[in-house]
């Protein structure tokens, strides 16, 4: 017989009873500005812990040379879901003098397309730019020959994608055909390197893409963009202007160029998104979108993954009759810049649908952006717009919230700030 064991626990003092209440207090609960939803907990912070939490998290980052500040923000867990916008800021220095590169690449599906076109696509447009500026000699490129020269860029980087699959898997489709399912999770099973699945990995994820260049003096500016991300452009009384056109399935004219090119095809277009399943209409890698859907049910139903399943596969790959769905052409603007003072802002799609702009018209939109209050780092101040500006109860929400799931896109922010040319 065992003998009792008595646990005796002294009442809490008073002061211990107001501790308590004291940091019960600081927590709240939420609906996310969804009625009827929730309710979440999350803590309120004050300042300055608010501002720490909120740099923490973005960890913003200013070139001070070329006055450019640039961030990237998701403030979920990373156990839960991790950042896919990538940000690139580079000073490249070549005969004649320094040009800037800003670029914002915001991944889909998985990290490794994104990943890829990060570390690869400001090198090989670095190189490129360098041979033909070295090739020019004393003689100016002309503003065509560098728009060329970023169209080249992002479409060899794609199609690089590509032929790394394809040099790994049969291009004849009738030897692919007669691959059993067993001999392919072989291949797979049998890459101790990883080479197989990055290559693979890489044709089902994306990466949409928008990038600036300026020229040493400061008088040309170009942008590049394909996919769903944004460009303004600010100057004169701080009026703002979409610089590029969104390649997504719900914008009109992009809907009507992809039913163009498929036109007994009703469902190349579905729900505002290509083939029912993805936004963006032009994309780096989505290469399982723009080849013959015999690769969708032969390599990629037989490689073990968790971002798309099979079911969805499956439907996409009925669809899929005359590939390619998904463009990898950019848009490429030329714009001479003024003398006058002026910003140019880069950011992912995750900052127009932010809780202050969600649901804003462009023009609302594009005008706000234009009166965040000033700060050390411009892109960390517009942040703190976009998520509640000076409402302590939004911001402190957005950042500890207590969610099993993605609260909220992920915000990438990059500006490039303009002083007055001298005549």
């Amino acid at each position: 017989m065992r003998p009792n064991i008595v646990v005796s626990l002294p009442a809490a003092s008073s002061t211990e009873h107001l501790q308590a209440l004291s940091e019960v207090n600081h927590f709240a609960t939420t609906d996310m500005g969804h009625p009827g939803e929730g309710p979440w907990t999350f803590r309120m912070l004050p300042e300055p812990s608010l501002t720490a939490e909120l740099k923490r998290i973005a960890r913003p980052q200013s070139n001070h040379s070329r006055k450019v500040d640039s961030l990237t923000f998701q403030p979920c867990s990373p156990h839960i879901y991790q950042n896919q916008d990538r940000f690139v800021v580079e000073e490249w220095n070549f005969p004649g003098g320094t040009w800037q590169f800003n670029s914002i690449f915001d991944g889909h599906v998985n990290h490794y397309t994104v990943d890829y076109v990060a570390e690869t696509l400001p090198r090989n447009l670095k190189n490129n730019l360098g041979t033909a500026l070295r090739a020019a000699g004393n003689r100016q490129l002309s503003p065509q020959r560098i728009s060329q020269i970023l169209r080249d860029s992002i479409v060899q980087l794609d199609d690089s994608i590509s032929s790394n699959f394809l040099d790994i898997f049969p291009r004849d489709l009738r030897r692919l055909s007669q691959m059993p399912d067993g001999a392919v999770q072989n291949m797979f099973e049998r890459d101790t390197s990883g080479r197989f699945s990055r290559a693979t990995a890489r044709c089902l994820g994306g990466a949409t893409v928008v990038l600036s260049l300026t020229d040493p003096n400061e008088k040309n500016l170009w942008v590049a963009n394909l996919g769903v991300l944004g460009v303004r452009h600010h100057s004169g009384a701080w009026n703002g202007t979409l610089v590029n056109h969104i390649h997504a399935g719900h914008d009109h004219q992009e809907a009507q160029r992809i039913q163009a090119e498929h036109p007994r095809e009703p469902e190349s277009i579905k729900h505002g998104r290509v083939l029912g399943f993805l936004e963006p209409t032009r994309a780096i890698g989505d290469t399982w979108l723009k080849i013959p859907s015999l690769y969708t049910s032969r390599v990629f139903a037989n490689f073990d993954q968790d971002w798309i399943s099979q079911g969805t596969l499956k439907q996409c790959a009925s669809r899929i009759s005359t590939p390619p769905y998904v463009s990898n052409m950019p848009d490429v603007y030329h714009r001479d810049l003024p003398s006058r003072p002026w910003f140019l802002l880069l950011c992912s799609d995750g900052l127009s649908s932010a809780e202050t702009y969600d649901g804003m018209d462009t023009a609302s939109m594009t005008r706000s952006w234009t009166e965040f209050p000033p700060g050390v780092n411009t892109a960390l101040s517009l942040l703190r717009a976009a998520i509640g500006g000076q409402d302590e109860q939004k911001v402190s929400r957005s950042l500890t919230v207590e969610m099993d799931e993605r609260w909220m896109d992920d915000v990438s922010i990059s500006i490039q700030r303009f002083r007055q040319r001298r005549p």
